[in-house]
C-alpha cells in the first residue's frame, strides 16, 4: 500500500516544527531547573547515575507540537476526543512531574491511625472530617499495598482517577455519540460487549498509557517503540479510509522523530510522565477511533511485555517471597544481566517493528 502524500507532508511538517523549537524547550527546562533530581532505585545499574541533571518533561515537545498542528490544520470530529484524552493525560503527567521535583514528600496515614484519630480528636468537626475521609484513606492504602509508595508526586490511586476521566471521554464519544458497542476481531465476527463496552475502553486506555509510562526508563526506548506503533496505526487508518486519524498519527510520527533525535543516548531531555501518559493515551484513542483496538495487544507488544513483567514480578514476590526477574520492568532485568542500554533499546525497537508489521497484516482482515 502506498502512503498518501498528505501523511508524508504532515510527518515532515511535525518533524520540522518540533526540531526548530526543541532547543528553546531544552533551554527553558534548564532555566526553571526542571531536571532529574534523583535516579530512584535504578541509580546503581549501568550508567543510570549519569542521568542526574537531565531535563525532564521533554514530552512537552510532543504534546504541544501535536496539539498546535492538529488544532490549526486537522481539527475535526474525528480528532477532537483523542486530542482531549491526550491533553488530560498530559496535564496529569505534568503535575506529577512538577510535584516530584518541587513538591514535598507526602505521607500516607495508615487506616488504623485514621480511625484512632477520628475517635479521640477533641474537636467534633475534625472528627467528622476524619470519618468522612476514611474511604479515601482506605482507597489510598489499597494502592500502597500493591506497591504504590508515597513520594512527592501524585499517588497511583490519584492518577488512576484522572486517567479514568481521560478514558471516559473516549468511551462517551464511541458508546454514546457513535453508538459503538462491539470489538473488531481478526478472522472472526465482532464481539458485542453491550453496556460493558465503555468499561473496556477506559481499561485499555489506562493500561496502554501506564504501559508506555513504565517503559520510559531508558534513553530512546519508549519513543522508538511508539514510532513503530503510530506508524502501524497510520497505515491501518489509511487502509480504513480515515484520513483525519491517519494525519493525526502522521503528525505524532513526525514529532516523535524529532523528540527521538534529542532523546537518543546521551539524552538531551527525558519524556517524563507528561509525555509518556499523553502519548500512550493518544495511541490507544486512535486505535479505538479506527475500530482496531484489539490490535494494541499486537502492535504494542513491547509495552505489553514491559507492563506484564512488572505485574508478574509483583505477584511472584507476594506468592513466593522472591523475584521472578532480577528487576522489573524487563528492560532493567536485561541491564543487570549485562546488556548495554544501547543493545536493550535497539532490540526493543526491532521487537516493536516486527509486531507492528504483524499488526498491520492482521488489520487488513
Amino acid at each position: 500500500m502506498d502512503i498518501p502524500i498528505t501523511e508524508l507532508k504532515y510527518i515532515l511538517l511535525a518533524f520540522t516544527v518540533s526540531m526548530l523549537w526543541a532547543p528553546f524547550l531544552i533551554d527553558f527546562l534548564y532555566k526553571l531547573n526542571i531536571t532529574r533530581q534523583n535516579v530512584d532505585f535504578t541509580q546503581d545499574i549501568g550508567e543510570n547515575n549519569l542521568k542526574l541533571g537531565t531535563p525532564i518533561m521533554g514530552g512537552l515537545l510532543l504534546v504541544i507540537g501535536i496539539s498546535v498542528i492538529s488544532i490549526m490544520l486537522n481539527w475535526n470530529g474525528s480528532t477532537k476526543i483523542p486530542l482531549l484524552c491526550m491533553l488530560i493525560s498530559a496535564l496529569l503527567g505534568g503535575i506529577d512531574d512538577l510535584l516530584n521535583i518541587f513538591g514535598r514528600k507526602r505521607k500516607l496515614r495508615t487506616i488504623s491511625k485514621q480511625i484512632k484519630l477520628a475517635k479521640i480528636h477533641k474537636r467534633f468537626i475534625r472528627r467528622a472530617m476524619l470519618w468522612a475521609a476514611l474511604p479515601w484513606n482506605i482507597y489510598q492504602n489499597i494502592w500502597f499495598n500493591f506497591g504504590s509508595y508515597p513520594g512527592k508526586g501524585l499517588h497511583a490511586g490519584e492518577k488512576f482517577i484522572i486517567q479514568i476521566l481521560a478514558g471516559s471521554s473516549v468511551a462517551w464519544w464511541l458508546y454514546v455519540r457513535l453508538g459503538w458497542s462491539t470489538i473488531w476481531m481478526p478472522f472472526i465476527d465482532p464481539i458485542n460487549l453491550g453496556i460493558l463496552f465503555p468499561v473496556y475502553v477506559v481499561f485499555v486506555i489506562v493500561a496502554v498509557a501506564n504501559a508506555v509510562n513504565i517503559s520510559d526508563g531508558m534513553d530512546g526506548l519508549s519513543a522508538g517503540t511508539l514510532l513503530s506503533s503510530f506508524w502501524a496505526f497510520m497505515i491501518i487508518a489509511i487502509e480504513r479510509g480515515n484520513p483525519e486519524l491517519s494525519v493525526l498519527a502522521a503528525t505524532s510520527i513526525g514529532a516523535l522523530m524529532a523528540y527521538l533525535y534529542f532523546n537518543i543516548k546521551p539524552a538531551r531531555f527525558e519524556m517524563g510522565d507528561v509525555g509518556s501518559l499523553a502519548m500512550g493515551a493518544l495511541l490507544a484513542s486512535i486505535a479505538f477511533a479506527i475500530d482496531r483496538s484489539i490490535l494494541l495487544l499486537v502492535i504494542c507488544m513491547p509495552f505489553v511485555v514491559e507492563v506484564s513483567s512488572s505485574l508478574f514480578q509483583s505477584i511472584y514476590k507476594k506468592v513466593f517471597a522472591r523475584r521472578l526477574f532480577k528487576m522489573a520492568p524487563l528492560h532493567h532485568h536485561f541491564q543487570i544481566v549485562g546488556w548495554s542500554e544501547e543493545k536493550t533499546v535497539m532490540r526493543f525497537w526491532l521487537f516493536g517493528i516486527l509486531f507492528a508489521i504483524l499488526g498491520v497484516v492482521l488489520g487488513t482482515y
